[in-house]
C-alpha cells in the first residue's frame, strides 16, 4: 500500500530551476556571422551558401554599428562631430580590431557592409505621414498646452545621432516649432517666418543650426508648417484673435528675433 500524499511537501525535483542563459549581445552575433562565413569559406560550400553568409554579415554588421549610434545621448546644439561617417568608421574598425588575422577576401567582405552601412545611415529617411503624426502626438500628449515643451522635446530627440537622418522627426518638429512661433505672436508673424525660412531652406541658404545636418526641403514639410500656424491659431477664440491681430503685436512680433533654425 502506498503511503498517503503530502500536498505541503517539498519535492527536491524543481528546488532549483536553472536561469535561463542571457541572449547574444549585437557584438557577439556579429562574430558568429564571421565565423560562420570563414568555417564555409574554408569547407568550400556552394557559391549560393557564401552569398548568404556574407548577407549575414551585411545584417549583422549593420545591426551591431546601428544599436551602438542609436545607444549615443543627445548633443548640445554645437557639437558637430563625430559625424555619422565617423562614427560608423569607428565602430567598424572595432569590428575589424576584433579579427586581425582574417584573410583579405573577409576584411573586403567586412569593409563592404560598413561601406553599405554607412551609405544607409546617412541617407534620409522617406517620408511618412503616420510617423510625422505618432511624433506630434506623443509630445502633445506628454505637455498638453505646452507647445514650446513639445517641441523641445522633439528637438532634443533630433539633436541625438541616431535621428540626425529622421525625416519625419524633422518635419514633426518644425509643425510644432510652427505652432509655438504662433503661440508667441499671432499668425501673421508667424506666416511670415515660416515663408522667409522655407524660402531659403527651398535656396539651399539655411546654415547649419544643430549637431546634426539641415534636413532637406519638402513640400510635406511646407504642409506641416502651415498646419501647425493654423491648428494653434483655431485653438484660440475670437478675443484673443482679435487682440493677438492689433498692430502693436503683429509689429513686436516682427520685430522679434527672426524664426531660427533650431530642428532643421
Amino acid at each position: 500500500m502506498l503511503p498517503p500524499l503530502d500536498a505541503t511537501a517539498r519535492t527536491p525535483l524543481y528546488s532549483h530551476r536553472p536561469e535561463p542563459p542571457e541572449p547574444p549581445t549585437a557584438s557577439e552575433l556579429t562574430d558568429q556571422a564571421i565565423a560562420k562565413y570563414e568555417t564555409d569559406a574554408k569547407n568550400g560550400v556552394s557559391p549560393s551558401q557564401l552569398a548568404d553568409d556574407r548577407a549575414a554579415i551585411d545584417k549583422q554588421v549593420a545591426l551591431e554599428v546601428q544599436l551602438k549610434i542609436y545607444g549615443l545621448p543627445g548633443r548640445g546644439k554645437t557639437e558637430r562631430e563625430p559625424t555619422i561617417e565617423q562614427l560608423v568608421d569607428q565602430y567598424g574598425k572595432d569590428i575589424l580590431d576584433r579579427h586581425p588575422d582574417l584573410p583579405a577576401a573577409s576584411r573586403d567582405t567586412i569593409e563592404g557592409a560598413i561601406g553599405a552601412y554607412k551609405k544607409e545611415a546617412t541617407t534620409w529617411a522617406p517620408e511618412d505621414r503616420g510617423k510625422v503624426d505618432a511624433y506630434i502626438k506623443n509630445a502633445m500628449d506628454g505637455h498638453g498646452d505646452d507647445i514650446q515643451g513639445a517641441f523641445e522635446q522633439l528637438r532634443d530627440l533630433r539633436w541625438t545621432p541616431g535621428h540626425f537622418y529622421d525625416t519625419n522627426l524633422a518635419i514633426a518638429a518644425d509643425y510644432l516649432r510652427a505652432r509655438w512661433e504662433t503661440q508667441k505672436s499671432n499668425n501673421i508673424v508667424s506666416g511670415i517666418m515660416v515663408d522667409a525660412y522655407l524660402d531659403k531652406k527651398q535656396a539651399g541658404e539655411i546654415p547649419q543650426n544643430g549637431p546634426g545636418p539641415v534636413s532637406p526641403y519638402s513640400e510635406l514639410q511646407k504642409e506641416y508648417m502651415h498646419k501647425g500656424i493654423d491648428d494653434q491659431w483655431d485653438t484660440l477664440n475670437w478675443f484673443e484673435k482679435s487682440f493677438l491681430t492689433d498692430d502693436s503685436v503683429t509689429i513686436g512680433g516682427l520685430a522679434r528675433a527672426a524664426f531660427e533654425n533650431d530642428v532643421s
